[in-house]
């Protein structure tokens, strides 16, 4: 009984194919009479011999195929080369971008006059002498340059770190106590040709090289106290109309340098761009006299690449993509730039490794890495100190490892839309016959000061205008539509209405003559 009705739903399935197979015979054969697409008549026509109607629809069948193949072809170098970059101006004014972000770092990391006031003032054990603590003050810098150390600097660093705990000392605390602060390093200051105070124009900042002054840097939390504050700009070229500024330099005063020279190191950066390696920056000697010329380059993306699917970049108001709840985050930036989220991943990639984030980076409730934790920051340094955070770049461990670039790392992005700086640095050394009251130079000693480990600095746009470049599809949906409708009439006279043809005549004519019969066969 099972075995017969079995038989029974097969037979009623297999007539019910033969019937649907029918329909589409019949239904194909009334297309190919119609429809004007090339070689599908020579198909129906019943005086043709049997041989040459297959050999038509064989020709028809791989042309089709052709068009199909390509189409593929095309969508695939459309999806791998869909950015195209253009000049949209060469004469974009220098008043449309912001004037670049000036950090100033001074060569010498710990002050030898400021480490000797902060150990005058510590309670120590009475095994050590204060000469010897102000000495060891020099170990401050293994928290920016972490290196391979013995077991006596080891032990150095720990008793360090146990007189500052002893003195409910911070790490933050220290470094603020030892490093020269910007009033002391800058001596006068110009900003579009007036005079001012230095102190109103550059912030106490923290960078990769430690403790800095910064000229128009806008973190987090300058936009939390000021929500209207945006960058400075100019709208005049030259070294008078920039940012001069001129700054006092002490080399007996040096205790533990980033290089082995004397001056300072100047970083210019985008506003909103936390300044670190990648920066561009410049090493300015003692007694020099300093032109750096600034060129802006902007890149813009236009609104078709925003509505792209597999475009490779972000724009500044799709940062939750990235952020998440920015409250939890241990670097908060005031805007999102690829340099940014590379910090933040690698303050995220410490603070997993040593359970603490150095004193460069913003805080956020978590621990400051002290002089214990240089043995870790040194141990991981390979993890973090590199283009690809979170993983062992290490000399011994590069040459095996197999990057995927088409993932970035910790998910950083490109923006899409940037703002980018080319210096050129050009000096010259100080006049000794000439002298100086601020930056107004004399040439009678009763009205000036001689030249004595001093370096001036102009920053300044060299040109009135630049380029402005465009970043766009390189085919949009129309040239994708044009390009479709060409190769599939070229190979088989493809056009918009043969989709109408063929939605009429295997959906439309078949439906309606189904329910004609069955009318028909209900009438009867």
């Amino acid at each position: 009984m099972r075995h017969r009705k079995k038989r029974s739903c097969c037979n009623i399935l297999q007539k019910a194919i033969r019937k649907c197979l029918n329909i589409f015979v019949k239904q194909a054969l009334m297309f190919c009479r119609e429809t004007g697409l090339h070689g599908c008549k020579y198909i129906y026509e019943r005086q043709r011999s049997t041989i040459e109607r297959v050999a038509w629809a064989i020709t028809v069948f791989t042309s089709v195929c052709i068009a199909i193949g390509m189409l593929k072809f095309t969508y695939d170098y459309y999806h791998e080369h869909f950015i195209l970059s253009v000049i949209e101006t060469t004469h974009n004014g220098i008043w449309n971008y912001p004037f670049p972000a000036v950090t100033v770092c001074d060569l010498n990391r710990v002050s030898l006059k400021l480490s000797q006031e902060l150990v005058d003032k510590l309670t120590l054990p009475p095994t050590v002498s204060k000469e010897f603590i102000v000495q060891e003050m020099s170990l401050l810098d293994t928290l920016l340059y972490p290196e391979k150390y013995g077991s006596q600097i080891r032990n150095n660093l720990s008793r360090l770190q146990i007189i500052f705990d002893m003195n409910d000392l911070s790490i933050p605390t220290v470094i603020n106590s030892v490093t020269r602060s910007c009033q002391s390093l800058l001596e006068s200051c110009k900003w579009k040709t007036q005079e001012k105070n230095c102190t109103t124009l550059f912030r106490p900042s923290y960078t990769r090289d430690g403790m800095c002054c910064s000229f128009n840097y806008i973190t987090h939390d300058r936009i939390t106290n000021e929500p209207n504050l945006k960058p400075y700009k100019i709208s005049s070229c030259g070294y008078q109309s920039g940012l001069n500024i001129l700054l006092n330099l002490d080399p007996s005063d040096y205790h533990a340098s980033i290089v082995q020279t004397v001056g300072i190191k100047i970083i210019l950066h985008n506003p909103y761009q936390y300044p670190d390696y990648n920066s561009p920056s410049n090493l300015i000697g003692v007694n020099k006299y300093t032109f750096l010329t600034v060129q802006p380059m902007e890149i813009y993306s236009s609104e078709d690449i925003k509505w792209a699917s597999f475009r490779d970049c972000i724009y500044s108001d799709e940062v939750d993509i990235i952020n998440g709840d920015i409250s939890k985050r241990d670097f908060i930036h005031a805007k999102y730039s690829l340099q940014n989220c590379l910090t933040y991943c690698r303050a995220t990639v410490i603070k997993k490794k040593c359970g603490c984030i150095p004193y460069y980076y913003q805080q956020n409730k978590t621990r400051v890495c002290n002089l214990k934790d240089v043995e870790c920051l040194q141990m991981f340094r390979f993890w973090y100190d590199t283009s690809w955070p979170g993983t062992d770049m290490s000399p011994e461990i590069l040459p095996l490892i197999e990057l995927n670039t088409k993932y970035k790392p910790c998910n950083c992005k490109s923006n899409c839309d940037f703002v980018h700086y080319y210096i050129q640095n050009s000096a010259g050394n100080l006049n000794k016959r000439i002298y100086y009251n601020g930056l107004t130079y004399t040439s009678y000693p009763s009205k000036g000061k001689t030249w004595q480990n001093q370096t001036i600095i102009h920053v300044f746009f060299g040109d009135l205008v630049s380029i402005q470049y465009r970043r766009d599809m390189r085919y949009s949906w129309r040239h994708l539509f044009a390009t479709s409708g060409g190769l599939l009439g070229v190979f088989a006279g493809f056009s918009f209405m043969s989709m109408f043809e063929i939605a009429y005549f295997f959906v439309i004519r078949g439906v309606t003559d189904a329910c004609i019969k069955r009318r028909n066969t209900g009438n009867k």
